[in-house]
């Protein structure tokens, strides 16, 4: 008797019409600061230290300068360069790496220069994991795994993600809602 109740079910799944506007439920980038707020603090520092680093040698004279404070400054300038690099690449890839979960389905999006796309419907979700390192259960973020029925690892994964629990709730609640409207309509056939 359930097994036939699940094929309906699953028939119904997959013959739903979209007979409602497709709603965005949730969307957003992962966090740099909340998620790794050591690493961000460190390549801001480095680029201020490397800042004032490059105005002290641009500034004074050369010859001036004892040869200790001369590979001082150089070597601030080089690591200030390096953060700067670090944020921007960083920067870069959050702002190109997209979240959103929808009425119907959960979307990532991610790439700078190419470009992918990972779907995954509401009703073809089998799990939904969250992973939250010490820092990240501090700062609100963590790292979502959504996998799909046709696949046995995760078909989305994004680590940084803010407010990953409410992200979960999101999906569980409208994963539940959905199952339950097409049990409802099997039933009543």
């Amino acid at each position: 008797m359930n097994q036939k109740v699940n094929e309906k079910v699953n028939e119904k799944v997959n013959e739903k019409v979209n007979d409602k506007e497709e709603k965005v439920l949730y969307d957003s980038a992962p966090s740099m600061i909340r998620n790794r707020p050591f690493l961000y603090i460190f390549s801001v520092g480095a680029a201020v230290v490397g800042s004032i680093g490059l105005i002290i040698l641009l500034s004074s004279d050369r010859e001036k300068i004892e040869p200790l404070w001369f590979f001082l400054y150089s070597m601030a300038t080089i690591m200030g360069a390096v953060g700067i690099v670090t944020l921007f690449f960083w920067w870069l890839k959050v702002i190109n790496t997209r979240l959103t979960v929808t009425n119907e389905r959960v979307r990532l999006r991610a790439g700078i220069l190419s470009k992918r796309i990972l779907e995954v419907f509401l009703s073809d979700i089998r799990s939904v994991e969250i992973n939250q390192g010490l820092m990240q259960r501090i700062f609100g973020t963590g790292c979502l795994d959504v996998a799909s029925a046709g696949s046995a690892e995760s078909e989305i994964k994004i680590d940084g993600i803010p407010n990953a629990y409410s992200v979960k709730a999101i999906i569980d609640e409208h994963r539940r809602r959905d199952r339950t409207e097409v049990v409802g309509k099997v039933t009543d056939d």
